[in-house]
């Protein structure tokens, strides 16, 4: 009888199998490599850049300017039907220290604390103006208040 030798299914003979990986995957597994790197180092700069002073006070500031941006809209929508309610007014600043002022001409100006007074800070405050006549297109103007901040109750 002869001898039979055997080979592998990869089409070589036996002892001569070696492992060869193809430069594709060496080239998808380094880009991968690379993206977690470079997901974590975001990740980790954008977490660092709140906590520091001038990303927390960019925060601040930022969350400021959509709350007056939402409460003007807000109050702007609430006008359409031609008036302005001191319980819409109190449903739309919740819990945010307001007063109302208006004027003989049927405008409507409301003062609402938008950022409440801190240990090292004075409170802010600011002035929505919405004009005369009130109902569809009715917009509500804001700036920051000049005068004194209402007080909680």
């Amino acid at each position: 009888m002869t001898d039979h030798t055997e080979h592998p299914p990869t089409g070589r003979p036996a002892g001569r199998v070696k492992a060869r990986r193809p430069a594709g995957v060496v080239v998808v597994v380094t880009v991968a490599l690379a993206a977690l790197v470079l997901a974590v180092a975001g990740t980790l700069l954008w977490w660092l850049g709140d906590r520091l002073p001038e990303g927390a006070d960019r925060t601040r500031t930022e969350n400021q300017r959509l709350q007056v941006a939402g409460l003007a809209r807000q109050l702007a929508d609430a006008a359409q039907d031609g008036e302005l309610t001191d319980p819409e007014i109190g449903r739309i600043v919740r819990a945010d220290p307001w007063r109302v002022d208006r004027p003989g001409a049927g405008g409507v100006r409301v003062v609402v604390t938008t950022v409440p007074a801190l240990a090292d800070e004075p409170a802010s405050c600011t002035e929505f103006t919405l004009a005369a006549p009130l109902g569809p297109g009715t917009e509500a103007a804001h700036h920051p208040a000049k005068e004194d901040c209402p007080l909680p109750d």
